[in-house]
């Protein structure tokens, strides 16, 4: 079966066909049986994916889902200062985490100072701290690095 045949199945399946392409494609149905299957194949997919088609995405979903938006602002009567900003949402909801990430920070602020001895012993606070290890060859060995 060429593109030809397929492309002329999906407009014909759309309805996007003329009256005499119709009737030559018909004609093509009734001679070829592997058209034919293929068509019937095709009506099946294109049936199950219509049944199976959420209502919600049908042609103007994003203007009604901004309606719908407008319409809950309105109809609520909540103050701007009883609603939450997200920030607010977020702080909320990681509030229980941060003592575990200052902890985990804290023991790998440990673990780098103690591993100085690979920045060498002229290097900062900060930079022992957050493991800056400067690109010499020595420090690309002893990470195991290949250059």
């Amino acid at each position: 079966m060429t593109d030809s045949y397929r492309s002329e199945m999906l407009r014909a399946l759309t309805g996007e066909l003329t009256a005499h392409e119709r009737e030559a494609f018909e004609r093509a149905l009734a001679t070829d049986d592997a058209l034919r299957a293929e068509w019937e194949h095709l009506q099946k997919v294109s049936g199950l994916l219509q049944e199976s088609r959420a209502d919600s995405f049908q042609p103007f979903f994003a203007t009604r889902v901004a309606q719908r938006i407008k319409i809950e602002r309105e109809a609520s009567t909540l103050s701007s200062a009883e609603t939450e900003s997200l920030t607010d949402a977020l702080v909320w909801l990681f509030r229980p985490f941060a003592p575990v990430a200052i902890a985990v920070v804290a023991f790998l602020a440990l673990s780098n100072w103690n591993e100085r001895e690979l920045i060498g012993d002229d290097a900062s606070f900060f930079a022992a701290i957050f493991a800056a290890v400067p690109a010499t060859p020595e420090a690309a060995y002893v990470l195991d690095l290949d250059m």
